[in-house]
Order: C-alpha cells, then structure tokens, then sequence
C-alpha cells in the first residue's frame, strides 16, 4: 500500500516565476492501468527489483462497503433524501415534494414499475407541534376564562379579556409573517410558537388589570350617575402607567435573547422577538380595545 501511494502521489513544486508570469508546478499520479500497477517496484534486492506482479495479482476490484440502506430491515432500498436551502420554509417544501413524488408515480416514469414511497416526512412532525401548539392556547384559554370568573365573577369582564386573549395571537401571526419569522418547527422557528405558548399567560395581564379597574370603579355608588365611558376610561389612565411599565420590564427580559448570534441567535432569536411581539400587541389592545368593550 506504501508502495502504491508513494509511486502514485500528486505532489506540488511550488511556484515557478517567469517575468511578469508564474507557473504552477505539479506532479501528477501516472498510474493509468493495471500495467502501471505491476510495474510498481517494491523493493530491490541484490540490485535486482522487485514488482508489485512478482508477489500480488493485480486487477480491479471493488469499493469496501461502508453501509447499506434497508427497508424495514430485510431487503435492500435506494434511498433519497431531499435538503431544503437556506431560509426556505419546511412545510411549503415537503408539499410540493409530495405533490411531485405523487405526479412521478402516477405516471411511471421510473423504470420497472418501481414507485417512490417516503419514509420519513418532516411534515407529520410540523403538524404535530402545531397541533400541539394549538392545544395549549385553547387550554390557556378555558383555564383564563375559569379563573376570571371565579375571581372577578362577572361573565362580562372575562369575555372581554378573552377576546384580548384571542385576539393577540391572531394579530402576533400577522406580524410575524410580515417579520419573516416563520412558525415552522425544523427551521427553529418553531420556537416561537413555543414562546407565544409560554407568554399565553403574561398576554392577559394589561387587560385583566384594566377590566378589573374599571370593573371596580363602575361598582362604586359615586359614579352611579356617572357616563359609563368615562368612568371606564378614569379607570384605565389610573393604571395604565404601571400597565405599560409592567409590560414593557417583561419585554426587556427578552432583549439580550435578540442579541445572539450564530446557532444560538437561530434557536432563541425567534422566541424573544415572539414574545415581545405579543406582549407589546397585548399592551396595546389592553389599553384601547378593552376599555371601549368595558363601556
């Protein structure tokens, strides 16, 4: 094997300057049969050497093996395995993947009768964490409603909250596709759903204070002759100072999530700009759609 290497090796001779000119100069492997193999010298031996066809036949053989595709563990396969480019989005891919994998079936265009049949599909698994991303913000929600009304125990003021509640998310989807932050799991985005499932509760702060004020405020008997409206929105500028900074300590949390780079900045970006996207739509229906539904 030495011996092979060493008579077959490309080595370089540097740089050859000519004039205003340089030449590149390399030395090439000759080895271009199996002639060239058996003329290979070995060792020399009284002066007499020794070739590599004296000791070994020499013929073409094949690769080592290093693996094997195998399907369902008893016969062979030819596999294939399809890369998404950089910033596309998993779920569109796979789609028109399996639109085109259906289109090449149907028409048998490979040979044989064989079919293309996936075996494993990144779509199932975007579902399911968005199935799973789904659930929880209607579990958040049943838990909101319950405790609202066991605590404020008015049916009213916990459905305002709750169209807040549903409200942020829907208006968070629109921003972050005008953002570019995709939702998708397999291109880390998924992580930002995961952080809108985790503010699901701190959305609902604002306005359950600003309801609760004004639920308050339209209670007392000094205010019973009092316009509504303005007796909701006294209640809403009495809190809306610590509403705002409460809100806003939580986004600056986040901050330094938006700062990092490389694969960190990939994985915790998206969550903290998820998170302040919603926080900040939260604070900004807590503080207008909710005192007008509070009227």
């Amino acid at each position: 094997m030495v011996a092979l290497q060493n008579n077959n090796a490309n080595a370089s001779g540097g740089l050859l300057p000519q004039g205003a000119e340089q030449y590149l100069v390399r030395g090439f492997g000759l080895v271009r049969d199996i002639g060239d193999l058996e003329n290979i010298v070995l060792k020399e031996v009284s002066g007499t050497p020794v070739y590599l066809r004296d000791v070994a036949e020499v013929r073409i053989g094949h690769m080592v093996r290093h693996g094997a595709l195998l399907k369902n563990g008893e016969t062979e396969a030819v596999g294939g395995t399809v890369l998404m480019i950089r910033g596309g989005n998993a779920k569109e891919v796979v789609s028109k993947i399996q639109n085109r994998v259906a289109e090449i079936n149907a028409q048998n265009l490979i040979p044989g009768g064989l079919k293309i049949t996936p075996f494993y599909d990144r779509s199932e698994l975007v579902d399911a964490a968005l199935i799973t991303v789904v659930k929880v913000l209607l579990e958040a929600v049943l838990f909101v409603i319950i405790v609202l009304v066991l605590f404020l125990g008015d049916w009213r003021s916990s459905i305002i909250v709750v169209v807040t509640l549903i409200l942020t998310p829907l208006i968070t989807f629109i921003i972050m596709n005008y953002m570019g932050l995709s939702a998708n799991l397999m291109s880390l985005g998924g992580l930002a759903m995961g952080g809108l499932a985790i503010a699901i509760g701190l959305m609902v702060d604002g306005a359950v204070v600003v309801v609760e004020n004004a639920y308050a405020h339209l209670g007392r008997p000094e205010n019973k002759g009092e316009s509504r409206l303005r007796v909701v929105l006294q209640a809403t500028r009495e809190v809306s100072t610590p509403v705002v900074f409460g809100v806003s300590i939580i986004i600056l949390v986040f901050l330094p999530l938006m700062t990092l780079q490389g694969m960190e900045g990939k994985m915790f970006a998206p969550l903290a700009f998820t998170i302040a996207i919603a926080l900040t739509v939260s604070l900004l229906l807590a503080l207008t759609l909710t005192p007008l539904l509070a009227c």
